[in-house]
């Protein structure tokens, strides 16, 4: 199943279109429609709103690890870089209020352009920010909240922003016929990505043993791995597994490693990556 937040219906309407999608009634103050495989919430504008919906709708529809979610909508892009209209697959999420970083795992290959997206509490102008104070290729309003919520639910590689570039972060209003049109171009080569996320559980058939999530869990308390980072550890594991019978003899030295700083895990943590790649 793949679920789906949009900010706007503007941005919903060639979705549900689209993968003919339809309403849903449910006791919630968000519009929600559903398909055969896909379901789509319409958050409204701003952080906290992304991150209600998409804490609802994952809870609600009660996803899977072999699910996946997408942040779909438009943003502002902070140059001329990226073009009107490009579909960009967000690598790097700010919170621009607290310069929190999230790192979706982006597993497979795909057609689109790739950037940082920061995301504001407030519209963003250029003209009304001091230079260089905007660190990310574009801006919007719910990326960071979509994805720290999500990230609760799902592992980073199964979830994503996908932001079509809609102006230069001008004083101009986007109408929503041109939201739609934007989003609507760009649908055919967002459902190939869908498709190639599909194909990612194809490639770790095995799975986790007992043991081997034991071995895991111990190492990302030892190393005092971030949320994230646990995750991350968990998909190359699987990833090593699927070639190999079972996991690196030298992974298990590690089980005997006590950091005593963010630092110093982190760069435990690079070296068990290189074990497992």
């Amino acid at each position: 199943m793949f679920y789906i937040v949009t900010a706007y219906h503007a941005e919903a309407r060639p979705v549900i279109e689209y993968f003919n999608l339809k309403k849903v009634v449910k006791n919630s103050r968000f519009q929600i429609f559903a398909g055969s495989d896909v379901v789509l919430i319409e958050s409204g504008p701003g952080i906290v709103a992304s991150a209600c919906a998409a804490s609802f709708l994952l809870s609600e529809f009660k996803a899977e690890d072999k699910d996946a979610i997408l942040n779909i909508g438009i943003a502002g892009a902070k140059n001329a870089d990226l073009k009107i209209g490009d579909a960009v697959l967000c690598h790097k999420i700010i919170y621009h209020d607290t310069g929190r970083a999230f790192y979706p795992d982006i597993l497979v290959k795909h057609a689109m352009k790739e950037g940082v997206l920061e995301t504001f509490d407030f519209p963003v102008a250029k003209e009304d920010l001091p230079e260089n104070s905007i660190e990310g290729d574009m801006v919007d309003m719910e990326g960071a909240g979509f994805f720290e919520a999500a990230s609760f639910f799902m592992p980073p590689h199964k979830i994503h922003c996908i932001k079509v570039v809609s102006d230069y972060l001008e004083k101009v209003p986007v109408e929503p016929a041109f939201v739609s049109r934007l989003i609507g171009d760009n649908l055919s080569l967002i459902r190939d990505f869908m498709l190639s996320l599909e194909s990612v559980d194809s490639f770790f058939p095995r799975g986790l043993s007992r043991e081997d999530r034991e071995v895991i869990e111990k190492l990302a308390e030892n190393l005092k791995l971030s949320f994230t980072m646990a995750h991350q550890l968990k998909n190359l594991a699987l990833f090593y597994l699927s070639s190999h019978e079972r996991l690196p003899e030298e992974l298990f030295d590690f089980l005997n490693v006590r950091v005593n700083s963010k630092r110093e895990g982190k760069n435990c943590f690079e070296r068990v990556k290189k074990l497992l790649c």
